[in-house]
C-alpha cells in the first residue's frame, strides 16, 4: 500500500506539469489505484487519460477491464470495442474484446462474428484468433 501511494504521489507530481505525457501518467496513477482496490479513483484517472489523449486505446482498454471486474458489462463492452476502433492495428485490444465477448456474451453470435471479422481485417488471421474461434465454437 505504501509503495502504491508513493507511486501515486510521484506520478501526480509529474502530472501537474505534464503536457504530452498526461495520458500515460494518468493511466499509471489509475493502475496504482487498481492495486489499492480503489475503483472510484481508478475510474477517475482513466477518464482523465481519455480526455488527455482521446485517440489512444490504452485508457479505453483499461476502462473495459475495470468495468468488467465491477460487473458493468455494457460499459465494459463499449470500452473494449472503443480500444479496437481507436487503435485497430493492436492485436491485444482485439484479443481482449473477443475474450470479453466470448466469456460474457458467448451466445451473441452476430457481434462476436463482427469482432472476429474486424480483428482479421486489421491484424490478419493470427493463430490466436483461430484458436479462440475454435474454442468458442466448441462451447
Amino acid at each position: 500500500v505504501a509503495k502504491a501511494q508513493d507511486e501515486i504521489n510521484r506520478l501526480s507530481g509529474k502530472l501537474a506539469t505534464a503536457t504530452s505525457s498526461a495520458m500515460i501518467l494518468s493511466v499509471g496513477i489509475a493502475n496504482q489505484y487498481e492495486l489499492l482496490g480503489d475503483g472510484k479513483k481508478q475510474y477517475e484517472y482513466l477518464g482523465r487519460a481519455i480526455q488527455a489523449s482521446p485517440e489512444n486505446g490504452l485508457p479505453w482498454h483499461n476502462l473495459g477491464v475495470l468495468m468488467e471486474r465491477l460487473g458493468a458489462l455494457r460499459t465494459a463492452r463499449i470500452a473494449y470495442e472503443e480500444s479496437t476502433l481507436l487503435q485497430p492495428q493492436l492485436a491485444v485490444y482485439h484479443y481482449a474484446y473477443l475474450e470479453f465477448l466470448i466469456g460474457t456474451m458467448k451466445n451473441d453470435t452476430i457481434d462476436i462474428e463482427k469482432a472476429f471479422a474486424a480483428a482479421e481485417k486489421n491484424i490478419g488471421k493470427k493463430q490466436y484468433l483461430i484458436d479462440i474461434r475454435t474454442e468458442w465454437q466448441k462451447q
